[in-house]
């Protein structure tokens, strides 16, 4: 049986709970890595709020994992900056050459974080993960309520309030729609946020188990679990909700749905041939083909942007690991030695991950190893899950 899947025989009910948890402290580099890094000089940014937007344009640029920040006579790029009138104009020059100047709209954090972006993109060639937000988790009040952050911790929003259970909160595509399971009806039904909206609305309530929802890529379906037709398959709906179209037939429990980028693929989870393993299937359904972890047991898969990489956690001397594969060879490598990781979400970059340990979250470098606690001000958190 799936370990973390919780059964109730009389209702057909099972729920595939990863165990995660939340923050405090700010932004201690807990596991140490190294790798190739630019030595970056920070102007302080002029106009409102400079002092506090470049203290986070700093803590942008070590976050992700590229920069040193240093002096300016010994930088390899120079930073300055000015936010007035709801935008920031910032330039990025290395030597004589400006390489970046580009004006930044919104709040002055948003603007900042979106000049940070900027940077890394310009520098490296890749994403900037700066802007990311992150759906979690969290019991702090009690209830296991839905929350949303940004990377940085920064404007903590409580989406929930409903006194009972909120579970397995996954965005779409565009980042403006979250679906996640709510026992705010008394049963496990799946529900949908919409952001901007401010509202919500239930896409799936069949009897039995209704868990583990994730958007396809162009978000016109979500992948899921259901018990209705007495086993816990893998099925997917339209993302309006609607008839189910089963995908798996097993003996087994299906749980944790990833889609791959492209969206012609779907990596789960089935214990239907012994212990818990990651499996892949089309996603219009099809024969599954497991995908080799060189692990015994091994949970919570998510797909890498790129579609280069799974990650998941695997079990190590009984205790949760996060892992990391790529696609093409199967080469694993776990990145993580100790305590309890669960639930890897992969950042935009495919470089980056947010994982829960011990009732609070990191972000993992991936290619350093390096391992960064973020702030939220909670307890007891969950579950967390970045936009892309």
């Amino acid at each position: 049986m799936i370990s973390g899947l919780v059964w109730r025989a009389a209702g057909v009910l099972a729920v595939f709970v990863a165990i995660s948890r939340v923050a405090s402290a700010s932004n201690p580099i807990v596991v140490e890595g190294q790798g190739a890094k630019y030595n970056i000089f920070v102007a302080g940014l002029a106009g409102a709020n400079g002092g506090a937007g470049t203290a986070v344009l700093q803590n942008d640029l070590k976050l992700s994992g590229d920069f040193v920040l240093t002096s300016a006579d010994s930088a390899q790029f120079s930073v300055k900056g000015s936010y007035s009138g709801g935008s920031l104009s910032g330039s990025v020059s290395t030597g004589s050459r400006e390489i970046l100047n580009r004006t930044f709209s919104g709040s002055w954090r948003s603007a900042t974080h979106q000049f940070a972006d900027a940077i890394v993109e310009a520098v490296t060639g890749k994403p900037g993960i700066a802007g990311t937000r992150v759906v979690f988790v969290s019991a702090h009040s009690g209830a296991k309520e839905l929350y949303l952050m940004d990377l940085d911790g920064a404007n903590l929003r409580q989406l929930t309030k409903d006194g009972s259970l909120s579970l397995g909160p996954k965005f779409n595509s565009a980042g403006n729609l979250i679906a996640y399971t709510s026992y705010k009806s008394g049963y496990p039904d799946v529900w949908v946020i919409d952001l901007g909206a401010s509202n919500r609305r239930r896409v799936s309530s069949y009897p039995g188990l209704n868990s583990g929802p994730c958007f396809s890529p162009d978000g016109t379906r979500i992948a899921l679990t259901l018990s209705k037709d007495g086993n816990t398959e893998l099925y997917t709906i339209a993302a309006e909700g609607g008839s189910a179209q089963r995908l798996t037939h097993t003996a087994g429990a299906e749980a944790s749905p990833t889609y791959s980028p492209d969206g012609s693929q779907i990596a789960y989870v089935s214990d239907d041939r012994g212990s818990a393993q990651i499996y892949i299937m089309p996603s219009s359904g099809g024969a599954c083909q497991r995908f080799n972890t060189s692990s015994s047991y091994a949970t919570e898969p998510d797909w890498s942007p790129d579609g280069n990489w799974l990650a998941y956690s695997v079990q190590t001397a009984g205790q949760n690991q996060i892992a990391i594969s790529e696609i093409r060879s199967g080469r694993q490598t776990v990145l993580t030695q100790s305590g309890v990781n669960e639930t890897p979400t992969w950042c935009r970059n495919s470089r980056h991950l947010i994982f829960a340990r011990g009732g609070k979250l990191y972000l993992l470098d991936s290619k350093t190893k390096q391992i960064v606690q973020l702030d939220n001000g909670l307890a007891r958190c969950t579950e967390p899950n970045a936009s892309r």
